[in-house]
């Protein structure tokens, strides 16, 4: 059975290009272009991982989501990836790094991604 991703990201172009490399790699990838709407298809399809975009509708709506998915007994369990295209993504997110106050946060990574950086990453949040 392939490894579900479910992309939360504002830019259809990163959804894409993202998609493309995935599946070519057998991964399943089902996308959202908002938070809100996002929130609700992790709560139905429980993916394996997600990769969750900060800055959406506004600055901080992908930390707010990443909040939303830790509180939520449906969604606690899911590996979490935050992407940004803001520079210098570990120091901004320091905060929103592993451990124990982010338990669901796996990585911070700064667009664009390399695939083998991804692969590795992803892998590595899901356990394989």
């Amino acid at each position: 059975m392939a490894t579900t991703v479910l992309i939360i990201d504002d830019d259809p172009d990163f959804i894409a290009s993202t998609s493309e490399i995935l599946e070519a790699q057998e991964y399943q990838v089902i996308s959202s272009p908002s938070g809100t709407e996002g929130f609700e298809k992790a709560k139905q399809i429980k993916p394996d991982v997600i990769l969750l975009d900060v800055m959406m509708e506004d600055a901080g709506t992908g930390l707010d989501i990443a909040k939303k998915l830790r509180d939520d007994q449906d969604t606690a369990d899911i590996p979490v990836l935050i992407m940004t295209g803001i520079r210098r993504a570990n120091q901004l997110l320091s905060s929103y790094a592993p451990g124990e106050e982010w338990p669901n946060v796996k990585s911070a990574l700064e667009k664009p991604v390399a695939p083998e950086l991804l692969f590795k990453t992803l892998k590595k949040a899901i356990g394989e």
